[in-house]
């Protein structure tokens, strides 16, 4: 399901989106149910609002099956269409009951792997807010594709986003910086049928939203701190994804 607002400039356009399907096993609570209603709030709460630019808001099918709904949307897209989205973000498991606050590694600085250009420019301002304005503690995840992203990755789009965690392991390290348990996973319920509304993290989940809200409520209002926009630029990344390995180098 998409939806997009009335307002704003369709020409340049910041996307939200989350996958709104779950495993067999679970209910899929955390995973995704956070994401998606934590997005949808967002775009209730923005219709008091005007904005400059046209944001996009997206629940995705199937990612659980291989990202089936991102990949097939974005399958359709236009090259005209793809070069009007400045930025995708992904929002997926938002309330890990033993969580990390992880911004994907959007410049390569961590693990090597950047995004499109604009990808490291959302890092950088998921950074400022967790620092200046949350002044929360933060660590970075590998910006491998994993999630609904992906295809935007492979189209040559920019994106980013945030995630409490699935079954990686809480280091010791983390545990100082975020509390929990080290050596557990960020949630020992991922993909499996515990994933209910008694195994959340409100509190990560509250905090998870109100960066998503302050994102989507920047670049609603500018893209000055992204690169240029340059026609058939998404293409040209596309092409640059192909002829490397992995997302390490971009046009």
């Amino acid at each position: 399901m998409v939806a997009e607002t009335i307002g704003g400039d369709h020409d340049n356009v910041i996307q939200i989106g989350g996958h709104s399907d779950s495993v067999t096993a679970g209910p899929g609570i955390n995973d995704n149910g956070s994401g998606s209603i934590a997005i949808l709030e967002i775009a209730i709460q923005l219709t008091k609002f005007s904005v400059k630019n046209a944001v996009r808001f997206s629940w995705w099918t199937a990612e659980e099956e291989g990202l089936l709904g991102a990949t097939y949307y974005v399958s359709k897209l236009s090259q005209a269409e793809k070069d009007k989205i400045r930025l995708f973000l992904d929002f997926d498991m938002m309330a890990s009951p033993n969580f990390a606050y992880q911004i994907y590694d959007g410049d390569g600085s961590a693990f090597n792997s950047t995004g499109p250009p604009g990808s490291a420019e959302a890092e950088k301002e998921f950074t400022r807010y967790f620092d200046d304005i949350a002044k929360l503690n933060h660590t970075e995840i590998e910006f491998d594709g994993r999630s609904d992203y992906g295809p935007f990755l492979e189209a040559g789009i920019a994106a980013g986003g945030i995630a409490g965690g699935a079954e990686g392991i809480k280091t010791d390290e983390e545990q100082a910086m975020f509390g929990g348990a080290a050596g557990v996973p960020y949630d020992v319920n991922y993909h499996e049928d515990g994933d209910t509304v008694n195994n959340l993290n409100l509190e990560a989940w509250i905090e998870f939203t109100k960066a998503i809200a302050h994102m989507t409520a920047t670049y609603a209002v500018s893209f000055d701190t992204l690169p240029p926009k340059t026609e058939g630029a998404a293409r040209k990344r596309s092409i640059a994804h192909k002829n490397t390995k992995g997302y390490q180098k971009w046009v």
